[in-house]
């Protein structure tokens, strides 16, 4: 069997972001530089002057891969964190990669940190040597910690595992010396191997939690998302109950997942994913392709997940490059950072989900008051 890897056109996304108290419902088009324009008859709305956040020159960051974002309070205001994988551009199969950080204080003007790379490649019989990919990272207030979980590999000892870093101010990371902190390649219950992080956050009673991919026997290496559990920094266990199954045959999700976030709106929690439905080979390894939006919401009372069906129009390509999601709820709306291909480079756009907005508009088109 083949491992299984997210690469340059894929990377998770970020954690299942809740905010404390009513923030007060500003329509982002009174606050920012552009405005939005409906995408075909969604409750989506496309930000006009996407992408909002790009290498944006940096002479080690010439292509993004991973990325993944954090949001906080800061004096009662969101302050928008983003770190990212980057390569320099080169003909080898494995080019050097470091990691980036930037910040917004609005989530659509992001500066990249002066310290830049702030995580370089380790030696050479790391297990992570070649490549990271799937960033998840969470702030601990316990811990006085970011925590970011990864996918690592080296191609030359088949270094294949998850990989841990902590950090206290999100520029100098560390990586764990117990690094790999689990073993993807280890098979639990009907999982034959697992793909990669999904999403992290802090567990209700301490630890973490989230998601994580897994590979199930027998059905031709779909990547399906699983509850992943930690008690401390240490004891990562992915569950073996599957909480979301990749589409049926021929669905636009058939191979699985790269990447979700999770944010609320009322009593209904929505899962925003990025599903593929393509491998393609590279060396020893499978590429995720072909990856699009997906949406799956689940409502008051429920304990499962159910998908909307085909997936949502905000790709920018017909072969779909949709390799993250992060979201985040601000009153009646969900904001949402979707990686994408851009002009043949992967790039970050910014989204809303705005159902209120979407009803207003429709009855304004069938002439309703």
């Amino acid at each position: 069997m083949r491992r299984i890897v997210v690469l340059l056109l894929t990377a998770a996304c970020a954690n299942d972001y809740e905010l404390a108290g009513a923030p007060v419902n500003v329509d982002p088009e009174d606050v920012t530089e552009c405005g939005f324009t409906r995408v075909d008859l969604t409750a989506f709305y496309r930000y006009d002057c996407n992408p909002v956040f790009t290498t944006t020159g940096e002479e080690w960051a010439q292509s993004m891969g991973s990325t993944t974002f954090h949001v906080t309070e800061v004096a009662g205001h969101p302050f928008y964190q983003l770190w990212y994988t980057a390569y320099e551009v080169t003909t080898g199969d494995w080019p050097p990669y470091h990691v980036g950080y930037a910040v917004s204080p609005d989530g659509t003007e992001f500066t990249p940190n002066p310290k830049n790379p702030v995580m370089g490649q380790p030696e050479k019989s790391a297990f992570d040597y070649d490549y990271m990919s799937g960033l998840q990272v969470v702030w601990d207030p316990t811990e006085e910690l970011y925590v970011m979980i990864y996918q690592g590999i080296n191609d030359d000892n088949g270094g294949y595992g998850m990989g841990l870093a902590t950090s206290p101010d999100g520029i100098r990371w560390e990586r764990s010396k117990q690094n790999p902190v689990y073993d993807l390649h280890e098979a639990v219950g009907s999982v034959a191997n697992w793909c990669w992080p999904l999403g992290l956050d802090l567990g209700e009673q301490g630890g973490y939690t989230g998601y994580i991919a897994g590979s199930e026997r027998g059905n031709d290496n779909a990547c399906e998302a699983y509850r992943l559990n930690a008690s401390n920094l240490r004891d990562w266990q992915p569950s073996e109950k599957k909480a979301l199954e990749a589409g049926a045959e021929g669905e636009f999700d058939d191979r699985g997942f790269a990447g979700l976030a999770i944010a609320g709106l009322g009593d209904t929690r929505y899962m925003f994913y990025s599903g593929f439905g393509h491998w393609t080979a590279q060396g020893k390894y499978q590429v995720a392709t072909n990856l699009y939006l997906g949406v799956a919401e689940m409502g008051k009372g429920k304990d499962e997940w159910q998908k909307w069906g085909d997936y949502v129009p905000v790709n920018n390509t017909d072969d779909g490059r949709v390799s993250a999601v992060a979201a985040r709820t601000v009153a009646t709306r969900i904001h949402l950072w979707i990686t994408d291909d851009y002009d043949g480079e992967q790039a970050v756009g910014y989204f809303l989900y705005d159902p209120d907005r979407a009803a207003e508009d429709d009855a304004a088109a069938s002439g309703d008051e």
